[in-house]
């Protein structure tokens, strides 16, 4: 049961996004709960009404998560989760030796739902996605996985759609170790590509799961991930209901 729930992959937050390293076994009934945070900032000079300034910006993006996910039969399962974000921004303006500093935040949530197929008797066992979410938006892909045991490679690919933006087409990669009855780790690689006039971008990965019971039916994860969005920091606990 350790080794199926290691097995990485596919589509979230909201669940649209390649992540190399979600387990694609899933409970009869299961739930996630997750918390991540993301610091941000920079430099620059700036104009306004008042003249040029130099500024500092520092921001912080929280989010949380909790989701919810049925499996109807050994190839259907259903999932839905509901997040809210937390975006906290502060300044600090330098203008001919007076400094100016101010702080200000907003909040959102989402809403996503979707289902999915597994293809038991092919190699691999593909899993096909579809979903949809607000704000407004659809996704489709699909993974697969590979055991040779202690290891697990996983590879999948989606296209994310939102209105007015151009479809984005999602590749992942993966690879996971079950170092012991407890303790799984694993890396991973996403690169997106936008099918339009704008930079594709990417992240790495690493996961470092523990298990809270012998079967493996709950686990605690610890996921970091860098790339052109910046470093984030995500913790999880997910387990069957």
């Amino acid at each position: 049961m350790r080794t199926l729930l290691l097995l990485a992959f596919l589509l979230l937050p909201a669940w649209g996004q390649i992540d190399p390293l979600r387990p694609a076994e899933e409970p009869t009934l299961g739930f996630r709960v997750g918390l991540g945070y993301g610091p941000f900032g920079g430099r620059g000079i700036g104009v306004d009404e008042g003249g040029p300034y130099a500024f500092t910006r520092a921001g912080h993006d929280l989010r949380l998560e909790v989701g919810l996910s049925w499996r109807a039969t050994q190839e259907v399962s259903l999932e839905g989760a509901v997040g809210l974000s937390l975006l906290l921004l502060g300044e600090e303006r330098v203008r001919e030796g007076r400094r100016e500093a101010s702080w200000w935040g907003e909040g959102g949530w989402g809403l996503q739902v979707g289902a999915a197929y597994r293809l038991r008797e092919l190699p691999g066992r593909p899993r096909v996605y579809l979903g949809a979410r607000y704000p407004w938006g659809l996704e489709g892909g699909v993974s697969l996985a590979f055991l040779r045991d202690p290891v697990v490679a996983t590879l999948g690919g989606s296209l994310d759609w939102s209105p007015g933006e151009p479809p984005v087409l999602g590749v992942g990669l993966g690879l996971g170790l079950v170092a012991n009855e407890v303790w799984s780790l694993g890396v991973g690689a996403s690169l997106r590509v936008p099918l339009g006039v704008e930079p594709p971008g990417g992240a790495l990965f690493l996961r470092a799961g523990y298990s809270l019971d012998p079967e493996g039916k709950g686990e605690v994860a610890v996921r970091g991930s860098l790339g052109d969005g910046g470093f984030r920091l995500r913790v999880e606990w997910a387990g069957g209901l």
